[in-house]
């Protein structure tokens, strides 16, 4: 495994988030998906596995579509949202073209 040098360099105007949606309503399934629904809807870039969902883009396009998708789901849900948020971790593979 490979390490790459410190400090990474600034992607901005791109940024990243990683975000994990949790029910605690009991509707894991439903409420990850209106979540993710209503992040396609933005047609914000997204890239999901079992655990997390990674997003990607110009910020100013990011925030109001990670907004957006919290209302929609937080209108049906009772819901955590955890995000991390960069400007400077590598963006996902698909991002980058390898994959």
């Amino acid at each position: 495994m490979t390490q790459a040098p410190l400090p990474l360099p600034k992607t901005d105007p791109l940024i990243s988030v990683q975000v994990s949606v949790y029910a605690l309503d009991g509707c894991v399934r439903e409420a990850v998906h209106a979540y993710l629904d209503a992040l396609d809807a933005t047609g914000i870039d997204r890239d999901t596995g079992t655990m997390s969902t990674v997003v990607w883009g110009e910020a100013a396009a990011v925030w109001p579509a990670l907004q957006g998708a919290y209302e929609a789901v937080a209108a049906e849900h009772s819901v955590i949202i955890n995000t991390v948020m960069s400007n400077a971790a590598p963006l996902p593979a698909q991002a980058a073209g390898t994959r």
